[in-house]
């Protein structure tokens, strides 16, 4: 029996929306108010233009495509909804990624159903709960073997298809057998290459948790029809566990109870979740400071945000958008000139902008020790300028606004809302703001949805 397959059938199968606690309905509505203003802002990416291409069918398949009223199958439209939720890499953070990703499948699925705001803000938590598991599981393969390299092969889409399949299967009430096929075939054919977010980042770095979501649905509908699945994904022969470490055995996933999701996080600035840190320090460091003076900039952090983020030579040097929002060294120089990094950061111009570019040779990120030993129980910067006559000047930073632990309220995300969302919905922006936030009461959270619509 694979053990693993099973506790997520069971967790996914038995919680109903109203054993959901108060306090985690609300967290993740906050969650779906920012999702939704980061896929709106997001409506002309590469994959929603690449989808809304493709979508060319009936309208009885049609799944919801937040801020438009095409008609596209559910699978599409989980993949359109993910594209723009992805695109600006300012959605949630989380172990091991941005479950966020997972709601555009969700949405997707929800508002084709007309599913009640509850039932889909208790899919979401069930889904975080999956994600949180699978992601961790990753983490303690990283601990255990110690190279990078290892750990980071596997992208976070495989962690997406499961969850987002889960969450499904429990939003719309599948049985035991059905929740199980769902998440079984989500995971045999989920696991995609880190290669994605590696070197000159392309567009499919966008859009590859797109296509694991898209992925999930498709699992999930065959899993309606009857279709059966691998018995052991995980633990079994060929499993998981086995291409991971060479031998099958035990997934050891932490056990449903707790719930996880209340430390998940948002993001304060439009950036990967490895930067926020990186732009606070530079905020920090930059009062005060005559910017022409710098000759060198240290910033001392963890290996895992080194490596994701300031170990690669396209990161002093990036040519696209997708590279620069994850280069800790543009987002420090541009805060660091700027005194903010915002969507504007990441124009053509501020690209090719000399000065960010000449700023960005001066700065080193290096491993510190210390603050490694804390990762990732708390994140952490400790940068150093040294001037022109000799001065130095230094700040630590650490716990970023957006994170559980300096967690961003309702206020912060109805101005991050506003901010992405009034360049598209106008003067209706606040309206729709306060009707995300009680969808919680709605019958049929489709109503919500169609507020969205610009089109």
């Amino acid at each position: 029996m694979d053990k693993a397959l099973e506790q997520i059938t069971d967790f996914a199968a038995s919680v109903r929306p109203r054993d959901v606690p108060g306090k985690v309905i609300e967290h993740v509505t906050g969650i779906l108010a920012d999702t939704i203003a980061c896929a709106m802002a997001a409506r002309d990416c590469p994959g929603a233009v690449a989808a809304a291409a493709i979508a060319d069918l009936p309208r009885a398949a049609g799944g919801t495509v937040i801020g438009s009223s095409a008609v596209v199958t559910l699978d599409m439209a989980a993949f359109w909804n993910t594209s723009m939720i992805r695109y600006l890499d300012y959605n949630d953070t989380f172990t091991g990624g941005h479950p966020s990703d997972i709601l555009g499948a969700l949405i997707a699925v929800a508002g084709s159903r007309k599913l009640p705001g509850l039932t889909l803000l208790s899919g979401i938590a069930v889904s975080y709960e999956v994600f949180h598991r699978i992601s961790l599981r990753h983490r303690s393969y990283r601990k255990d073997h110690g190279a990078l390299v290892d750990y980071l092969s596997i992208d976070q889409g495989f962690a997406v298809a499961i969850a987002t399949a889960a969450g499904i299967a429990h939003m719309l009430g599948y049985d035991r057998d059905q929740t199980r096929t769902a998440v079984s075939l989500a995971a045999t054919n989920g696991l995609p290459l880190r290669a994605s977010r590696a070197g000159e980042l392309s567009h499919y770095k966008g859009v590859a948790t797109a296509a694991s979501a898209r992925q999930a649905v498709f699992a999930c509908q065959l899993a309606e029809q009857g279709l059966t699945g691998p018995s052991d994904p995980f633990e079994g022969r060929h499993g998981f566990i086995e291409i991971m470490e060479g031998q099958a055995g035990p997934m050891n996933l932490e056990p449903f109870g707790e719930w996880a999701v209340l430390r998940s996080g948002l993001k304060y600035f439009p950036a990967t979740a490895n930067c926020q840190i990186g732009i606070w320090a530079a905020l920090d460091l930059r009062e005060g400071l005559d910017i022409g003076q710098i000759r060198e900039v240290v910033l001392h952090t963890s290996r895992f945000l080194r490596h994701e983020s300031g170990s690669e030579p396209a990161k002093w040097a990036p040519t696209t958008r997708e590279t620069a929002d994850h280069s800790l060294p543009y987002v420090v120089a541009v805060a660091l000139l700027n005194g903010e990094v915002t969507l504007a950061s990441y124009t053509d111009q501020m690209l090719a902008s000399p000065a960010v570019r000449d700023l960005m040779q001066k700065i080193t990120v290096v491993v510190d020790e210390q603050i490694e030993a804390e990762w990732p129980g708390t994140i952490q910067i400790r940068a150093t300028v040294k001037l022109a006559d000799g001065r130095t000047r230094e700040v630590h930073a650490r716990d970023p606004k957006g994170t559980y632990r300096n967690p961003m309220n309702r206020e912060d995300i109805n101005v991050k809302f506003e901010q992405l969302v009034a360049p598209v919905l106008g003067a209706a922006t606040a309206r729709v703001f306060d009707q995300v936030w009680n969808i919680a009461g709605s019958d049929d959270c489709a109503n919500v949805f169609e507020q969205l619509v610009s089109d």
